[in-house]
């Protein structure tokens, strides 16, 4: 690059002296393309670059040196690109300062072709560091609410009625199980609600859409995502209106899977109390004709029968007195079927030390106790030379629990799924296990198995 003494002034001199309008240059590109010099520089330089005006033509490179060396290469290749196409230049560059500081600079230029064949390259330089710096605060005020809403664990979506857009965050997808890079729509995001659940959550948009002047709605609802899995969304949204018509909705959504089951949990579990106390006085009723079987006396009978009541009622304060500890699987199947005579149930563990946590102990005394009842009610503990093979073993990071009854009657399929069906299928699968049975001829038989994780 070639750079010569300014002739005339340029043109624009006038507007261009204050440095609150940037520095005004012009270059003279000559017709072979590879000879430039500037012409003209305004006296703004030396407020805006600590230079005078003179310094800078005299020595271009006075004014290039105070670019940051490790952009310097970016403009010159800028620079050498506008050149050979004839197209506008325009970067953005640090300068070091005479009191050391840096300050951001845009430099935009024009090419101007002239009758003899040189370009005219009008240009300024202006002080963008303001502009930055609210851009690169704008920035991080950002990137901290995206953290906070990240930590609420909320997705946001935007709806655009009139170009019928919506707009999911990530995290909105992820709820929906979709990946980030997915495409979202309108029609996609019905299809993703559980259908017992759309009704209800398009009729609560839609009231809230057709209200006058718009309206907030809040819904809870389930979403099935691609892989079948059912999760459940908490949504708020507010319909804004443009004039008379409704234009965008804007709303975020949360994930409430967790609390979901916990309720349906808490209610599984009251309605367990229920049915435990429904049963209670058929399973004593139970628990003395039982005793009274092979008693030598009246004193006999007595202390057989208080015993079992005894046992019946420590069981049933099992669920509290393991909150906030483990509890070995062992001790639970003691005390959850002492109840029920230990000696009609054949017990073979196969690791005697298996820890459980409190909430999966309270799961399978709540399925053993069930099917312990079943037995004295229906099953082989009915009879009286009936019994129950039970075993137990972990392997690796599951366990396991089978329940094998013998010498009963021929076990039934119950002809509706009552209370104690669906506490058979529940009980175990928030806690990522699983019970089966099967009702052999033989005898009832079920496997019940669970993380120990």
């Amino acid at each position: 690059m070639c750079f010569a003494k300014p002739g005339a002034v340029s043109e624009f001199d006038a507007p261009m002296q204050s440095p609150a309008y940037g520095m005004a240059f012009q270059i003279r590109g000559e017709a072979d393309g590879k000879t430039r010099r500037f012409v003209y520089i305004s006296p703004s330089c030396e407020a805006l670059n600590g230079i005078t005006a003179e310094a800078a033509l005299a020595d271009p490179m006075a004014l290039y040196s105070l670019i940051l060396p490790e952009h310097q290469e970016r403009v010159f290749a800028a620079e050498q690109r506008a050149v050979e196409t004839l197209t506008p230049f325009d970067i953005e560059v640090p300068f070091r300062q005479p009191d050391g500081g840096v300050r951001w600079c845009r430099i935009t230029s024009l090419p101007r072709l002239e009758p003899d064949g040189t370009t005219l390259w009008d240009g300024v330089q202006v002080d963008v560091t303001e502009r930055r710096e609210a851009e690169a605060k704008a920035a991080e005020d950002r990137r901290r609410l995206d953290q906070v809403v990240e930590t609420t664990g909320l997705g946001l979506w935007e709806y655009d009625i009139r170009a019928d857009r919506l707009t999911w965050s990530d995290r909105t997808k992820a709820l929906f199980g979709l990946p980030a890079g997915a495409e979202v729509t309108f029609e996609s995001y019905r299809a993703a609600i559980h259908p017992d659940d759309q009704g209800r959550t398009l009729a609560a948009y839609q009231a809230a859409r057709d209200t006058p002047g718009g309206s907030d709605f809040s819904f809870e609802h389930r979403t099935v995502g691609p892989d079948g899995e059912v999760r459940w969304v908490l949504a708020h949204g507010r319909v804004i209106w443009d004039g008379d018509q409704p234009a965008l909705v804007l709303g975020s959504s949360l994930d409430i899977t967790e609390r979901k089951r916990a309720e349906e949990q808490h209610v599984l579990l009251v309605r367990e109390m229920a049915h435990r106390a429904q049963n209670g006085l058929a399973v004593m009723m139970s628990l003395v004709t039982q005793s009274a079987r092979g008693a030598a006396s009246v004193v006999d009978y007595e202390e057989k029968l208080v015993a079992r009541m005894q046992a019946m009622a420590a069981s049933q304060a099992l669920i509290t007195e393991a909150g906030g500890r483990s509890l070995p699987l062992d001790a639970l199947i003691d005390r959850t079927l002492k109840p029920f005579d230990l000696d009609r149930f054949d017990l073979t563990p196969a690791n005697a030390r298996i820890e459980l946590s409190p909430d999966l102990a309270m799961a399978l005394a709540l399925l053993l106790h069930e099917l312990a009842t079943n037995a004295v009610k229906y099953g082989a503990l009915s009879a009286a030379n009936g019994r129950v093979a039970l075993a137990w073993h972990s392997e690796g990071d599951g366990g396991e629990v089978t329940w094998r009854e013998i010498g009963g009657p021929a076990p039934k399929p119950p002809s509706r799924k009552g209370f104690g069906s669906r506490l058979l299928e529940s009980a175990l699968r928030p806690r990522g296990g699983a019970v089966e049975v099967d009702y052999h001829p033989d005898g009832l038989q079920s496997r019940m198995s669970f993380p120990l994780n």
